[in-house]
């Protein structure tokens, strides 16, 4: 009896902690746009501005207020659609387990801007993000205008050990009562830390956690379907990374020199010599965050884009 009682205690108490934390998080984040079924998924997105249509494609974990500052500097020239890719943020993931997971996620962003548009867009993806924009293009070129990856994953590296918690979420036994218990409790206590290797010096800007909705992904659907994107990732490269090489689109790759999260002799300076009419730009002082920390950039690259065509 007392064993069945420290047992529940154990399990039910962080249950109990982490139903608590996912309707406080979800009061203090709540949905920031617009939702559309797109395929029997539901998916949440933002529009802000007006003029030339830009889409954008966050990074991995993360939903698309890490945008807020590009947006900002977007909104008053161009229409920006800035979307929670599939199984982040405000949108419903897919059933799909398999590396064709981020193929399936494009196919649902290109249904989703046709619903929206029928204009021909400027995509930019950064980070996982940018291997989405990538298999966008692949899948759907004629539709669109141009691309920006920042950045980006695009290449299978060298195979190696999953990172642990990815391990243990994506656990058929034993994943579920992780994302439902300890992890809640495990990922407030790292999420600022978690973010600081994307910034130079290691160093998270002063409210970024909050301003960017970031806790959003202590919920435990979100860590799952974080789980699997990160685990079938390496081989959805694979997959798309003979493509791109067949591109006529015009293509902007933009790389933080000190990017440690991907590294530009694997990705972008990859990318860069298989495209080859693509447009590299080595930016400084960055690391993985250009978005964050040098958005005016990116703004100019579009700006580009768009006077060259």
């Amino acid at each position: 009896m007392n064993i069945l009682l420290i047992l529940s205690l154990l399990i039910g108490v962080p249950y109990g902690y982490t139903q608590y934390s996912i309707a406080k998080i979800e009061k203090i984040h709540p949905p920031a746009g617009q939702f559309k079924i797109i395929d029997n998924i539901k998916m949440h997105y933002q529009i802000s501005g007006s003029g030339p249509i830009v889409i954008l494609l966050h990074a991995q974990p993360s939903n698309q207020e890490q945008f807020n500052k590009l947006k900002d500097v977007l909104k008053n020239n161009y229409t920006v659609i800035s979307i929670d890719r599939p199984g982040m943020g405000y949108s419903e993931s897919i059933k799909e387990q398999s590396p064709k997971r981020l193929m399936q996620q494009a196919r649902l962003v290109r249904g989703l801007v046709r619903e929206i548009t029928n204009e021909k867009p400027i995509v930019v993806g950064h980070s996982y993000g940018g291997a989405l924009a990538l298999s966008y293009v692949v899948q759907f070129e004629e539709e669109i205008s141009g691309l920006i990856v920042v950045n980006t994953a695009s290449h299978a590296w060298k195979k190696g050990k999953p990172w642990l918690p990815f391990r243990i979420i994506s656990n058929p036994l034993y994943g579920k009562l992780f994302t439902n218990t300890f992890a809640m409790l495990y990922g407030q206590t790292t999420i600022s830390s978690s973010a600081n290797s994307n910034f130079p010096n290691g160093q998270t800007p002063s409210n970024y956690i909050d301003d960017t909705s970031a806790a959003l992904i202590l919920r435990p659907k979100t860590l799952e379907s974080y789980a699997t994107d990160a685990l079938n990732l390496r081989e959805a490269l694979a997959l798309q990374q003979d493509s791109y090489a067949k591109l006529t689109l015009p293509v902007t790759i933009m790389s933080g020199d000190e990017d440690n999260v991907t590294p530009n002799k694997i990705h972008s300076y990859k990318l860069h010599n298989e495209i080859s009419h693509s447009k590299l730009i080595k930016v400084s002082g960055v690391a993985h965050s250009i978005p964050e920390l040098k958005p005016s950039l990116i703004k100019i690259e579009i700006e580009k884009l768009l006077k060259d065509k």
